[in-house]
């Protein structure tokens, strides 16, 4: 295919199997109107029939995207989280429907003694945020003293649910280093990253390693409404502290690039972050339940077997969630994406599975935009992917 567009930072390189075209075609327009660099990538049935990359990794030294940069996912680290979680209740080490306190017993303080593992990765527990304390950039990198702040706060009754960017790993963290020894990073590469050579991973990393982050005052202008707030919850999940404040791109330097925030610094290729969700997909399709990749049969379906499905009380948009931690359709509908399950991530990243299709994929760009600001990247790449696999299945029928 000839290329319409001579600037190489606004090529597509990597490969897509016959059929997949027009995800290439997609993935290029993208690059050439709105991306400052990108990678895309797909596999159906454990084959990668999409890998896709281009544009710019640092926009300040116009350093390429190549094949092995990697991203920073944000809440797509939600998803490794969860996925760790799998693992460790496969093995038994942790149960979703065990309070807390059982391995925690500090957790149980001003009424949270009730509170299962469960309810803590699918924003249920009523811990969204830290509340009792200001919170800066630094300290939310020590996530064993960000946990002990959450086990000593009173938890929050209603609503059901309430999402937070940042307290489900730190709680996660700390039910690993109770209950295995080891940080929920040190168990996920000995159990997860190493034995599938997977190229996912949280700090620490070097800026040529791993894309720079990009954004302006468009995206940044959507967490005022929250540092100016009369709702007191509201301030506290998301402006204490911002996310993403204004002025130095905070998660570009070096203190943050050396810090380990469970549910919100992983980095990783496209490439294999697609391959990670595909090898949960091929555990769920297996013909009996002995252990697969990652967990059992029977683990993964009680993990993606609806928790919640209701409105965020902040955000004003739908949430849905497995018992496990991984985020479902907020909306139900049918279709080849349907029974898909994973999770996004702030900016425009998305990162999921559709098993009922084989399908697993990642989206994972370096120039974050606000929802407000009308992102279609990742909406657009999934519309082309589903176009594509409808028209192999009428050609083979």
């Amino acid at each position: 295919m000839t290329n319409p567009n001579p600037n190489p930072t606004r090529t597509a390189h990597g490969q897509v199997e016959p059929g997949f075209e027009a995800v290439r075609e997609c993935f290029e327009t993208n690059l050439g109107e709105v991306e400052a660099g990108a990678a895309f990538a797909v596999f159906r049935h454990g084959r990668c029939v999409v890998d896709l990359w281009g544009g710019t990794a640092d926009v300040s030294t116009g350093a390429p995207w190549t094949e092995r940069t990697r991203a920073q996912i944000f809440s797509g680290s939600k998803g490794i989280v969860a996925t760790t979680l799998l693992r460790l209740v496969d093995a038994g080490v942790l149960d979703l429907d065990r309070p807390v306190s059982w391995y925690w017993p500090e957790f149980a303080a001003h009424g949270k003694g009730a509170v299962t593992v469960g309810e803590c990765v699918t924003y249920t527990g009523g811990l969204p945020a830290v509340t009792a304390r200001t919170v800066d950039q630094e300290l939310i990198g020590d996530a064993r003293a960000m946990a002990a702040h959450l086990a000593d706060q009173e938890p929050i009754t209603q609503p059901r649910l309430i999402y937070g960017p940042f307290t489900m790993g730190w709680i996660l963290e700390e039910l690993c280093v109770r209950t295995t020894g080891q940080t929920l990073r040190d168990f996920f590469r000995q159990e997860i990253a190493r034995p599938h050579a997977l190229d996912v991973d949280w700090s620490a990393w070097t800026p040529r390693e791993v894309a720079a982050v990009t954004y302006d005052d468009d995206f940044t202008s959507q967490y005022d409404r929250f540092n100016t707030s009369t709702d007191a919850l509201a301030q506290a999940i998301w402006a204490n502290p911002v996310p993403f404040p204004r002025g130095e791109v905070v998660w570009n330097a070096a203190g943050r690039r050396d810090a380990y925030i469970p549910a919100a610094n992983v980095v990783g290729t496209a490439r294999d972050i697609a391959r990670m969700y595909g090898l949960i997909v091929e555990d769920l399709h297996r013909d009996d339940d002995s252990r697969g990749n990652i967990a059992r049969r029977s683990t993964v379906r009680d993990a993606l077997t609806l928790f919640v499905r209701q409105d965020d009380p902040t955000l004003g948009f739908p949430f849905a969630y497995g018992r496990g931690g991984f985020r479902l359709k907020g909306v139900p509908r049918t279709g080849v994406d349907g029974d898909m399950f994973g999770h996004d991530g702030g900016g425009g990243s998305a990162h999921f599975a559709w098993p009922g299709s084989g399908i697993s994929l990642s989206y994972t760009p370096n120039r974050l935009l606000d929802i407000g600001n009308n992102d279609h990247r990742a909406g657009s790449l999934i519309r082309a992917l589903k176009s594509s696999m409808h028209e192999l299945e009428s050609t083979a029928a």
